[in-house]
């Protein structure tokens, strides 16, 4: 396409010219960023995954066939099951490798995580670890479990497991969420695969709560020692070492301490995702933090000591991916609904199960729909074995027809400034050429796109002066397109605003990138004499920076260009 060639190769001309003038700079583009890839439109468009649910995952060319039948449905997503009962698919110093996968065979990869998000991101579709987080399993024989019972989660029967889940398999196994050496251990787990594994893009929190219970019913959780001994210092009550279950539940409920018995299990779910959003801020800023969360709020805090809420008012989450498990379509809008109000600065990507109900593709498409109507900004399906490896449902099928190569790419809400506005570049590019907008108009549009983009995104003011720069381009739209491609390029240049607000937002909470100036060797900045600028202000003679230089380079081409083919 002429347009596509004009964009590329003013950006190589650019990309030459500025090597010679700041041979100093480093430029750094990602196998995501690659050129080839062209994009028609933004959403997730994302599946959970649990290793070799296919059945062909043993070896390499297994792993392979899997990605590109994903990859042909348009998936873009994937989270990746990575601490399942209490096992890790990678080779792990701190969680023994998942059985059975030690004799599988992918090649020059070490093992099954590394060959995964490898041959994924070749793909570009990202991998982010699904590991569920205090959920440990079924088996008591499991290495975890048998060599660290302390660390296992007590009910108020004083069992282990907990019957208001997998009941069927005698209950699930937890770890114990207010135990500081559980809390230290998965942290450095996490660190850990993130570390070994670059490219992983991010952590998809699952089980990020206590088992379903309530303090009434007979069902409540949380009543290892440390526990209760630390809400019993709290609150100004002794326990002596006759003291049972029963008489600390009494004492609650004697008290009328039941709202901060939740309020005080609920904060230890929080200081652990506070503190995994911590460590990725610290060490892999450009990582995501999401979370699977269940979508009735008050239920979540109540039943499951998951208070959300907090998490994205503190900013610790990047995505939310509500579990909306419901059959019907009204169901799903309702819940979306509730959550979107309180989600403005997150991303969303709706969590649905239409798939795993074995309903019909009609639903997955009314679903999907009714995800987006409600402003979600993508889905994710649980889960990949009936959603592609049982051809008899025909998701695949579907999904491919909507989503796949013959369509164009998604791409992702939560990319970076630069990528999204790249993305928005190509989106609007097909849509106006395919709407019979002439040459001439869609080089104008694509030309300002790229000429905001050069505004990057290294403080909040930037960011705003993007947001602001496309708002009058979108104005500007209906003075030089036709009726036909009008709505849609607006609708484009919406949603582009819409997600660079949430990236300000995270940004201000994870930190602005830092620019990447002529002649910095990795000092940060920082001159011998060290101390803050003390001389703040610019001088109207001052030398313009270095992205104002390249904003005019680029201009300088694309308006040659525009003479050239008129």
């Amino acid at each position: 396409m002429k347009n596509s060639f004009i964009k590329a190769l003013s950006l190589a001309v650019c990309t030459i010219m500025l090597l010679g003038s700041f041979p100093s700079v480093a430029l750094h583009v990602g196998a995501e960023e690659s050129m080839d890839l062209e994009y028609s439109d933004f959403g997730a468009r994302g599946v959970w995954h649990r290793p070799n649910s296919s059945g062909r995952e043993t070896t390499l060319e297994g792993i392979c066939s899997v990605l590109d039948e994903m990859a042909d449905a348009g998936i873009n997503m994937i989270f990746l099951e990575t601490f399942y009962h209490g096992m890790s698919v990678f080779k792990s110093n701190l969680v023994p490798y998942y059985k059975g996968f030690e004799k599988f065979d992918y090649g020059d990869y070490s093992d099954y995580l590394t060959a995964f998000a490898s041959e994924a991101e070749k793909r570009g579709i990202e991998v982010h670890a699904w590991v569920e987080t205090f959920y440990v399993g079924i088996n008591d024989d499991a290495t975890l479990v048998k060599y660290h019972p302390d660390w296992m989660l007590i009910n108020e029967s004083g069992k282990t497991r907990h019957t208001t889940e997998g009941a069927s398999v005698g209950g699930y196994l937890f770890f114990d969420p207010a135990n500081p050496d559980v809390r230290s251990y998965l942290l450095r787990y996490y660190e850990e695969i993130l570390k070994k594994v670059p490219s992983v893009k991010g952590l998809n929190l699952d089980y990020i709560r206590y088992p379903v219970s309530d303090f009434y019913s007979g069902t409540d959780t949380g009543y290892t020692e440390i526990s209760m001994r630390g809400f019993a210092e709290k609150y100004g009550f002794s326990l002596s070492e006759s003291n049972t279950i029963q008489d600390f539940k009494a004492k609650i409920k004697s008290k009328s301490l039941v709202n901060q018995w939740i309020e005080y299990r609920a904060g230890f779910v929080t200081e652990f995702v506070g503190s995994v959003s911590e460590m990725v801020k610290e060490k892999y800023p450009e990582c995501i933090v999401s979370v699977a969360v269940h979508p009735d709020i008050n239920g979540a805090y109540t039943q499951k000591k998951q208070n959300f809420l907090e998490w994205v008012e503190k900013g610790y989450i990047d995505v939310v991916t509500p579990m909306v498990y419901y059959y019907t379509s009204s169901q799903i809008s309702s819940a979306l609904k509730t959550m979107l109000t309180k989600f403005d600065s997150v991303y969303c990507y709706s969590g649905l199960y239409t798939t795993y109900h074995d309903q019909s593709v009609k639903e997955l498409e009314d679903h999907i729909a009714a995800s987006d109507g409600c402003g979600a900004d993508g889905f994710v399906l649980f889960d990949s074995a009936k959603t592609f490896f049982n051809a008899s449902y025909g998701y695949a099928g579907m999904l491919s027809d909507k989503y796949g190569a013959a369509s164009g790419l998604s791409a992702l809400p939560h990319w970076s400034t630069g990528k999204l506005i790249g993305a928005a570049a190509d989106i609007l590019e097909k849509h106006l050429t395919n709407s019979g907008e002439s040459d001439e108009t869609v080089r104008t549009v694509i030309s300002e796109i790229m000429r905001i983009s050069q505004i990057g995104e290294g403080s909040a003011e930037s960011i705003e002066l993007t947001v602001s720069e496309i708002s009058s381009l979108k104005y500007n739209l209906a003075n030089i397109l036709n009726g036909d491609s009008l709505p849609e390029a607006v609708r484009t240049l919406n949603l582009l605003e819409s997600y660079l607000e949430v990236r300000a937002s995270r940004l201000s909470f994870k930190g602005y990138p830092e620019a990447d100036l002529p002649g910095d060797d990795g000092d940060n900045g920082e001159s011998d004499g060290g101390g803050k600028d003390e001389n703040p202000g610019a001088s109207d003679n001052a030398p313009m920076s270095f992205f104002e230089i390249i904003a005019n380079i680029i201009n300088e081409i694309i308006n040659w260009f525009k003479n050239l083919f008129k």
